[in-house]
């Protein structure tokens, strides 16, 4: 619910500069680590080795991914930018499968496939 009320507000900013939005949730999204980091400041030490490698990738991913979704509702309509960007569950439903060799269940094999169905059937003719 969240996630679904804050885009459709991203979508409003977003009509005048996705570039606003995208720094407002960034910069917000560094003070919120600044005040964790002040009340755990033991966290610090954590930030090393493998972790610290595939954080980095991961908040970079997280980064661009959220300025393109950004810029797509600057340039789109929000219902569909928003139902296109609903594949990346399932995309990390798939590497999980793949790669940490997770197992799952004939009905969430179907929801991946309605959910790759519903953005093909999206992205026609949009």
């Amino acid at each position: 619910m969240l996630y679904g009320v804050g885009t459709y507000l991203a979508k409003i900013v977003c009509e005048e500069d996705p570039m606003i939005q995208w720094i407002i949730v960034n910069l917000l999204g560094f003070v919120f680590c600044c005040i964790v980091l002040l009340k755990y400041p033991d966290k610090i030490h954590m930030l090393k080795g493998t972790p610290l490698i595939y954080g980095l990738i991961s908040a970079t991913f997280v980064i661009l991914a959220t300025y393109i979704l950004y810029y797509s509702l600057n340039a789109g309509r929000a219902s569909i930018v928003v139902t296109l960007s609903a594949i990346g569950p399932a995309i990390t439903t798939i590497l999980a499968v793949i790669f940490l060799k997770e197992h799952i269940t004939p009905l969430q094999i179907m929801g991946i496939v309605l959910i790759t169905v519903g953005v093909i059937l999206m992205s026609i003719n949009s």
